[in-house]
């Protein structure tokens, strides 16, 4: 065997024992399951945590491969990039009835999204997250449950992993007429 058959023997055994430590990480932070019990925030951060850590190990694949090996490029980002609010709705409501946001906000693309209501309205209103698969409020579907929003305050929405639909708005609804105030809503989608 001539030397650059033995390193290119040894780059496959490093190779393949790399290829096992990942396949072998994987199984480790799957088996325990430890994510299922936490709160939500905890989950993300033992995600995203999961994440890194097969990413690293998928670089150190690559590298040991070493040059001589053509076509083999290492090159993996995942930021998570929030863009900036987009407001949605701006108002001083004066009546009973339902009101939806000026339009849906494009989540196809995103990872997480966050509402940001504020009233400054004199009577409580109910926020419904709403989905459809078309940017539209026609035949849009609810997405969990109401939020109250007492009088004069604010809240935040935030939607859950299983909750992605490809467009989603928000639906108001007023119970008793506000006489003062207005109500705001803003959208923060990270990608």
């Amino acid at each position: 065997m001539s030397n650059g058959q033995k390193d290119n023997a040894g780059k496959v055994l490093l190779v393949g024992a790399t290829a096992g430590g990942v396949a072998a990480l994987i199984n480790r932070l799957l088996a325990a399951k430890p994510a299922e019990a936490a709160p939500p925030e905890e989950q993300w951060n033992y995600l995203i945590a999961c994440q890194e850590a097969i990413i690293g190990l998928l670089r150190e694949l690559v590298a040991a491969q070493g040059p001589g090996v053509p076509g083999v490029e290492a090159s993996v980002l995942t930021p998570w990039v929030a863009k900036e609010p987009e407001e949605l709705y701006e108002e001083a409501i004066r009546s009973i009835g339902t009101f939806e946001t000026e339009g849906m906000v494009d989540f196809r693309n995103a990872k997480r999204i966050i509402f940001k209501i504020e009233s400054s309205l004199d009577q409580p209103v109910n926020i419904q997250p709403v989905g459809a698969i078309f940017d539209s409020f026609t035949l849009a579907t609810n997405i969990n449950g109401v939020f109250p929003c007492v009088a004069n305050g604010s809240i935040h929405i935030g939607l859950a992993w299983d909750d992605w639909m490809p467009f989603v708005g928000l639906r108001i609804t007023t119970a008793v007429a506000p006489t003062t105030g207005i109500l705001k809503v803003w959208a923060v989608v990270q990608e």
